[in-house]
């Protein structure tokens, strides 16, 4: 009798931990998100200028509520100016938030991408892997990523959503963001010029590959899931996209019916996905957030 009523709290613990235990990762395009307390404009030929301190103020806000709502674990952000707007969200979503950045090579636009988590970071894993440059078989063409970060994190079940559970031990989760080449004005350069880019985040792949069993690779890839861009970007790793998750009860029909023209993304290995959401990013961006949820 005793043994059996042991073996029933450790199954219900075990069984909470599964349940409650959730990872939340997202990625959004803050969609030129350029702070005006910097007194400089980053980009050189193509910018919308800063944004006046009540805009700048206002957005921030909103993203931070945001995140704070969704109870997400890590952030993906791209079209950002630079590393204070990136510390300036991490700031206001306060707590355990960081801001992970490398500043990128885009001078052109200025536009650069950074991660935010509020989950342990995995010492000296901050890397930009050198702005890997890629190219296409039988081609000596290339093309670099100039805006791509990664870093690792330290995933403790304790940690998520406040789960007071026992802890069943940390995994180590590689996360990298990058942002390609935009489809405006596009062309078959452009196109070609994406997938080069594409075989140069498989490149950084590797290098985490190598540390971490886990993986998630998001951003604004600037193309749809059934692309050559993004078979590229699955096949040697063998990436899980959350577009094949359910879609959460919160979102609409009509933005749900849109999901396969995304071309933000949150592609994955090693986790379960146990939901997707879309969220409307309102007037502050022309792209929607998607959220990612794993088991």
């Amino acid at each position: 009798m005793r043994f059996s009523f042991y073996f029933l709290m450790l199954s219900l613990v075990f069984s909470c931990a599964s349940v409650e235990a959730e990872l939340r990762v997202m990625t959004l395009n803050a969609e030129w998100l350029w702070t005006p307390h910097d007194r400089h404009i980053d980009g050189n030929k193509f910018n919308k200028g800063d944004m006046t301190p009540s805009a700048y103020r206002e957005e921030i806000n909103f993203y931070a509520a945001m995140i704070s709502e969704q109870k997400i674990n890590i952030v993906a952000i791209s079209e950002i100016e630079n590393e204070r707007v990136a510390n300036d969200l991490a700031d206001e979503l306060g707590g355990k938030w960081y801001a992970y950045f490398m500043q990128g090579r885009d001078t052109a636009t200025g536009q650069d991408v950074a991660l935010l988590s509020n989950l342990s970071h995995v010492h000296d894993s901050l890397t930009d892997f050198g702005f890997p440059s890629g190219r296409l078989p039988g081609s000596s063409k290339k093309k670099r990523l100039s805006k791509i970060v990664g870093a690792q994190f330290w995933v403790h079940h304790q940690d998520l959503n406040n789960v007071a559970s026992t802890d069943l031990g940390p995994y180590k989760l590689g996360v990298i963001t990058a942002h390609f080449l935009s489809k405006r004005k596009g062309d078959f350069k452009k196109s070609q010029n994406r997938k080069r880019q594409a075989y140069a985040l498989v490149k950084a792949m590797d290098y985490f590959e190598k540390t971490s069993k886990k993986l998630i690779v998001m951003g604004d890839f600037n193309d749809e899931i059934t692309s050559p861009t993004l078979k590229i970007l699955r096949k040697k790793h063998s990436l899980k996209t959350i577009q094949d998750c359910p879609l959460s009860f919160k979102t609409n029909a009509s933005t749900a019916n849109s999901y396969a023209r995304r071309i933000d993304h949150i592609l994955y290995s090693g986790l379960v996905c146990n939901k997707q959401q879309v969220i409307d990013l309102l007037k502050f961006s022309d792209h929607n957030a998607i959220l990612g949820i794993f088991k």
